[in-house]
């Protein structure tokens, strides 16, 4: 069935023209799939807001809202007032979970950094390489000044293994969540509060583990993980010199490296803490970096081998065959697969999410109904919303259900024309070679917004990076470690784990080539959120409708593209400590003081699209410049201060352009002025100098510390 709909031929045609096109999508259901995307929206609105909005009050709003909607149900007005009614409940949803995932999820946050004496259960614990492991605890006693957090997360050098649910005692050193480290950029501390993390640092000496964990379900979990972590590590041990870990060069597939048994301890237990920073840059860079991201894929792939292997053995007996629902059977041992996958890779958010949409697909395969669909993408979307609302703004949601959307939508439109390629036996191979193109493209595409947006970089090469990497991946890599993990309890796991490996050599020798083929030509730089927010929209009208005026979506990706290029470009960065500070030099680049190859300093070059990975100046004349009494830093047109006493504050705040201070300065004749209550406040600051010469401040906090995560920034001392 389809509705007719006549192209617009005079401007009084084209409200008949819009209301046709509304007619037929919503004919065919397709304005139920907003309600999600509406949802989605009401979480990032309650994110953003420099106030958290009452749960009781969001709650009375959604109950009014859907009070007005059943009862305009039994009026004439029904088909005018249902829609807004409808997309504002979806609105105020998104307001109400994130309410009470904020009230009952979150916990307290310390507000200055100190030492304590902590006991508490191992909730997690992954090497971080040089013996190091971040572990995360669950406090149960520590002699902490204020707020306990629920939840500690620590970097430990030595000591170990810290299963999950022992006890572990020590004494820490621990600071306050960091807030963003630029204006607009990613906050890290909401992310923590929400996890139920409530401070960061670093163990004096090795964690003590007093007593083994319990046989919690968790505990066993964890175990199980370890035992088939050791497994892999016992069977892919390295016969090259383990330095190779750290080489960047391509390695040629006939010398399995470490960076293999890395890779392939990451894909099937979920742990990449072994995995060399070269490996996973170059993975990111060539555009296979969602093949580290354990989802839909990797999910689709476990349980499709599992599907289809029983599948074939139960055809393969026609008794069984011929008189039972051999495609039901095999979609239940993909359900068991899945499950089993999901609780070895340690069921992080993007995995549970992966999960929750394959489970909808297999149940769909149960009762009779096809696998993919965009509604399976809407309860998908829904599950994942109910169970952790504050992953829509995670850069991990976004990219994975931008791609899935735009893949059905792509291939549901496809479908409908018919179109065949190949004939006779080129056919399938030809239809395989197509999918394959399309989908990297189509996918990559879809995920550049939220690429370009959270990581200031786009992939050129990820198109031919897919097409050589992922068949290998598809048809070697996993379904051998399939078939590993299923032949690890009878100790025959060594022939195929070897095989993924020597698979995953490749992966990583095609990922380093086309990262060295690629250069700088990746970076983008800061992006304005409009044009992330414009295209994504785009996109996702483009997927969702199916009536002409679908086109429309490609009007709203236009101007998300025209306004890419227009991202701030500022001047002046400080840091949220008031320590690591950047200008604008007389050569157009940033120059840094302070910790100049540090983690704030990589976002920063990184959001100037500066593919520098040190901020040090290499030229003499744009250096800093100290003495003891204060240090300054060249900008374009004057000069960056950062006194240390009372004498050079007078003297600076009269000469420089910009003065930066981790001392309150009352008085300031500078055009540019960024001292402590500025800092603790408002934390990382940037300052851009004006066409007229005046100095503008953007700060990451505008408002101030006004939510939950948010706290005055420590500056170490009162």
């Amino acid at each position: 069935m389809s509705l007719v709909i006549p192209r617009p031929r005079a401007a009084s045609g084209v409200a008949a023209w819009f209301a046709a096109c509304a007619a037929h999508d919503l004919a065919f259901g397709r304005f139920q799939l907003w309600l999600p995307v509406l949802t989605v929206a009401g979480i990032f609105v309650a994110a953003e807001l420099p106030f958290a909005v009452p749960p009781a009050l969001s709650g009375a709003a959604l109950a009014v809202l859907l009070g007005l909607r059943f009862a305009a149900g039994r009026t004439a007005l029904f088909a005018v007032t249902a829609p807004p009614l409808l997309a504002a409940a979806a609105l105020t949803a998104g307001l109400l979970a994130l309410g009470l995932q904020e009230r009952f999820g979150g916990t307290p946050v310390i507000t200055h950094q100190q030492t304590a004496d902590i006991t508490g259960l191992v909730v997690s614990a992954e090497g971080r390489g040089e013996g190091r492991d971040s572990v995360v605890v669950a406090l149960t006693a520590a002699t902490l000044d204020g707020p306990v957090p629920r939840r500690i997360r620590v970097s430990v050098r030595g000591g170990g293994p810290f299963p999950a649910g022992a006890t572990v005692t020590g004494k820490v050193r621990l600071f306050p969540l960091q807030g963003p480290v630029y204006p607009g950029g990613y906050d890290s501390s909401r992310r923590l509060f929400f996890d139920g993390i409530g401070a960061t640092g670093f163990s004096y000496g090795a964690l003590t583990v007093t007593r083994p964990p319990d046989r919690s379900a968790a505990a066993l979990a964890d175990a199980l993980r370890r035992t088939v972590e050791s497994r892999i590590t016992a069977a892919l041990a390295p016969s090259a010199d383990t330095s190779a870990a750290n080489s960047a060069e391509p390695r040629p597939a006939a010398e399995p490296s470490p960076a293999g048994a890395a890779f392939a301890t990451a894909l099937l237990v979920g742990k990449r803490g072994d995995m060399a920073p070269e490996d996973v840059e170059a993975l990111r860079v060539s555009g296979l970096g969602h093949i580290l991201a354990i989802s839909g894929l990797h999910m689709a792939l476990v349980a499709g081998s599992v599907f289809a292997a029983v599948r074939f053995v139960l055809a393969a007996w026609p008794a069984v065959a011929l008189r039972h629902p051999i495609r039901k059977w095999a979609a239940v041992a993909g359900v068991m697969a899945a499950t089993f996958y999901l609780v070895l890779s340690g069921g992080s958010v993007a995995t549970i999410r992966a999960y929750v949409m394959l489970m909808v697909g297999l149940a769909a395969i149960l009762v009779d109904r096809p696998a993919l669909t965009m509604r399976t993408i809407a309860v998908a979307a829904a599950v994942v919303i109910t169970v952790d609302p504050i992953s829509v703004t995670e850069p991990s949601f976004q990219m994975s259900f931008l791609a899935v959307t735009a893949l059905v939508g792509f291939y549901e439109w496809w479908s409908r024309r018919r179109i065949r390629v190949g004939t006779g036996l080129t056919r399938p191979v030809a239809a395989f070679l197509i999918g394959l193109a399309l989908t990297s493209l189509i996918a990559g595409l879809a995920t550049a917004p939220a690429s370009a947006y959270h990581f200031h970089r786009l992939a050129p090469l990820g198109l031919p990076a897919n097409l050589a990497a992922m068949p290998i991946f598809t048809f070697i890599v996993m379904p051998a470690g399939v078939i590993g993990l299923a032949v690890m309890p009878l100790g025959l796991e060594a022939l195929p784990l070897t095989v993924m490996r020597w698979g995953l050599d490749l992966v990583l020798a095609i990922a380093h080539a086309a990262t060295e083929a690629t250069g700088d030509a990746g970076l983008t730089g800061a992006i304005p959120p409009a044009a992330a927010v414009l295209t994504a929209l785009g996109l996702v009208w483009l997927a969702i409708f199916t009536a002409p005026w679908r086109l429309l979506g490609l009007g709203a990706i236009a101007a998300g593209l025209a306004l890419a290029p227009h991202g701030p470009r500022y001047d002046a960065l400080v840091a949220e400590d008031g320590l690591t500070i950047a200008a604008r030099g007389p050569d157009g680049r940033l120059t840094m003081m302070g910790d100049t190859d540090g983690f704030v300093a990589t976002l920063w070059l990184k959001a100037d699209a500066d593919p520098r990975t040190n901020g040090k100046s290499t030229d003499a004349d744009g250096a800093p410049s100290c003495d003891p009494v204060g240090c300054t830093l060249p900008l374009g047109d004057g000069r960056l201060a950062r006194p240390h006493s009372a004498r050079a504050v007078t003297e600076d705040c009269a000469l420089a352009e910009v003065v930066v201070s981790v001392l309150r300065l009352p008085v300031c004749a500078a055009p540019g002025v960024v001292d402590r209550t500025v800092l603790r406040h408002h934390g990382a600051t940037a300052l851009t100098r004006g066409p007229d010469g005046t100095w503008h401040t953007t700060t990451a906090r505008p408002n101030g510390p006004t939510r939950a995560w948010q706290i005055p920034a420590d500056l170490g001392y009162d």
